[in-house]
């Protein structure tokens, strides 16, 4: 007589993934809340020793057991945070704070069709001169018109950068390709986030993933130790959300849980 399955154990799948990520010294950061996941899954890739036997006859096999296993996971982040990104690029991550100034004589070199990167961002009152003392002060104005541009379309005031005019056949004083130019502007009191990618080797820590499956048992995945690995392309530019991949081999931690060193699977 066949057994009718039970339906109740059909999960549909969602859930929230944790990470509590090691510092540079091995101590735990705590555990965050990685945000909306839209896909998490759990996988075991594993290789086999076989022992044949070569008695008599064709060689068979009389034996295979298991000799190398490599769990791991993987997962997809559509929450592009600072810290996300960090996991993404392996990067350390500073708050800079820039306290705002007034900036004089501030030296660079006039590439013309080109942007000039000044060492402050949010400016201001920008005035760019031939020489330290002002003998000539330049013109902002477009393109055959003036000497330079603060285009604000393209964020130049907020990033900090002035754009020299290729065409300065309209300005009483052209700039010349190469020369020197000393700008003098105001910087605004700002706070940002600086991702310093690629700072790290590795990124490891102990990941948690909960589920909160609409039909189904709900699982809790506790794994003590995993190395995550950027997986994918990031989408800077798309018709579609952008996207944050990783993979995460899950590694043994026989010291700290010796009854089971890979990872618990809690069901309720």
């Amino acid at each position: 007589m066949a057994v009718s399955p039970n339906t109740d154990n059909y999960t549909l799948g969602k859930g929230v993934v944790f990470f509590n990520r090691q510092d540079a010294a091995g101590v735990y950061t705590g555990e965050r809340d990685l945000g909306n996941a839209p896909a998490f899954s759990f996988n075991i890739a594993l290789e086999k020793l076989e022992h044949f036997s070569s008695r008599g006859g064709l060689k068979a096999k009389d034996k295979e057991i298991i000799s190398q296993i490599t769990p791991g996971c993987s997962f997809t982040l559509d929450e592009v945070t600072p810290e996300n990104l960090a996991l993404l690029t392996l990067a350390e991550i500073e708050e800079v704070i820039q306290a705002g100034d007034t900036i004089t004589i501030e030296e660079h070199v006039a590439n013309l069709g080109m942007r000039v990167n000044l060492d402050e961002r949010g400016i201001s009152a920008v005035v760019v001169s031939d020489d330290n003392v002002g003998t000539t002060t330049y013109v902002a104005g477009a393109e055959g018109v003036g000497n330079y541009q603060i285009v604000t379309s393209l964020s130049d005031d907020k990033i900090g950068r002035i754009y020299i005019n290729k065409d300065q056949t309209g300005a009483t004083d052209p700039m010349v390709e190469g020369q020197a130019i000393f700008v003098d502007y105001t910087s605004a009191a700002v706070t940002y986030t600086k991702i310093k990618a690629f700072a790290e080797t590795q990124v490891e820590g102990m990941l948690r993933f909960v589920s909160d499956n609409p039909a189904g048992n709900q699982q809790e995945l506790e794994i003590w130790r995993c190395s995550l690995t950027p997986s994918g392309d990031t989408a800077m530019i798309g018709d579609d959300w952008s996207t944050l991949g990783f993979t995460g081999e899950i590694l043994k931690d026989e010291v700290g849980h010796p009854d089971s060193p890979y990872m618990n699977i809690i069901m309720s």
